[in-house]
């Protein structure tokens, strides 16, 4: 007798990793953490971080119960950073709890308590800046903000369906796969630490320390010392206008010198791997990621130059923050989906089917019966 469809149970081994409602949360708080780094870096060009002395509540208000008149000046940037920040807490503890009762793989359900974890240091760090004053701690909220993205990018990746389905694709042995791999890892590297650099140039008010391009001062290597440097900022403005000479310091400078080598770094690794996936892993998953990846590095010089040329306006060095997370990720996804689809994993578990062949078995025999 042959079985109808509405009872032929599918119990064979297939892929575990897709689950839709938890992928799609995934891809809303992922994607809910990009406009909120674009505040953030708003809050930052407009030294707003401290326009609200206090914390967690605002001038003495609960913090979702703060007037609305009173969102005034600074104020208002600040106090949306802080609103926003708790709407992405907020679906980060739906993300956490989606993943741990809905998922059956282990390490997902962890990496969905990551999430949460990281952002609930992040909100703490944030609130320490303000109440202790440390302009140190901003910068390690500033990269901390940058691992979440990424880690909640990574949550999208392994619950999406290419995760699943590429599983007959991989190539292990494949040598030069394993070099792809290396060559994403060290151009993620490159583009963090070049992040951390820039944050720091940020907030020690640094960005305009060397105020033409593409040389220091006319020169190719700024001034070492402070008697050198501050020839080279009155040379850089008329003598009659003498008070616009750029006052920054030594260590300002050299600071902004290496975040623009760290951009002459992060270029070459980047057109790099792209060239290298174009060339040689044309296939789906890389393929797309290497072209986004081309665009957003134009995209992240582009808005460099202008923030210096412009002399920093708030929106353009804010985007240029956003973009650079936009590129920070970008190469983890690829890092992780090169990982995926060229480095050896345990077989069972990351790939989600399930060895036992007495469950096999089982399974067989329930189909045999509805048949």
């Amino acid at each position: 007798m042959t079985p109808t469809p509405r009872h032929n149970l599918d119990y064979s081994p297939s892929p575990a990793g897709y689950n839709r409602g938890l992928h799609r949360i995934a891809l809303i708080v992922a994607w809910s953490i990009f406009p909120l780094i674009f505040i953030g870096g708003l809050v930052t060009s407009k030294d707003a971080g401290l326009s609200v002395p206090d914390w967690p509540n605002s001038y003495g208000y609960n913090m979702f119960l703060f007037p609305p008149k009173l969102w005034v000046g600074n104020i208002f940037y600040e106090h949306t950073h802080r609103l926003y920040a708790s709407f992405v807490g907020l679906l980060t503890i739906v993300l956490a709890a989606w993943a741990w009762f809905s998922e059956r793989r282990k390490w997902v359900r962890i990496l969905g308590v990551s999430c949460l974890s990281l952002v609930v240091i992040q909100g703490v760090l944030g609130g320490l800046r303000v109440v202790l004053l440390k302009l140190d701690l901003a910068i390690v909220h500033a990269c901390v903000a940058q691992a979440f993205f990424c880690l909640a990018m990574l949550m999208c990746v392994v619950t999406s369906k290419w995760w699943s389905n590429v599983e007959s694709q991989r190539d292990e042995k494949r040598s030069g796969g394993r070099s792809l791999v290396r060559l994403a890892i060290v151009t993620w590297v490159v583009v963090v630490a070049q992040l951390i650099v820039g944050a720091t140039m940020r907030h020690y008010r640094a960005g305009l320390a060397i105020p033409d391009l593409p040389l220091a001062y006319g020169r190719l290597i700024p001034p070492t010392n402070a008697a050198d440097l501050q020839v080279a900022q009155h040379q850089a403005v008329s003598p009659d206008n003498w008070w616009e000479a750029n006052d920054s310091t030594v260590g300002q400078v050299w600071l902004a010198f290496g975040h623009r080598i760290g951009a002459l770094l992060v270029t070459i690794c980047v057109v790099a791997l792209a060239v290298v996936v174009l060339r040689r892993y044309r296939r789906r998953g890389l393929t797309g990621l290497a072209w986004t990846l081309l665009g957003l590095l134009v995209a992240q010089i582009a808005l460099g130059v202008l923030t210096v040329l412009l002399r920093k306006p708030a929106d353009i060095a804010s985007a240029h923050v956003a973009v650079g997370a936009l590129v920070l990720v970008t190469v983890f996804v690829l890092a992780v989906r090169s990982m995926r689809l060229y480095s050896h994993s345990p077989a069972a578990a990351g790939a989600g089917v399930n060895p036992d062949p007495g469950a096999f078995a089982m399974r067989a025999a329930v189909n045999a019966r509805l048949s």
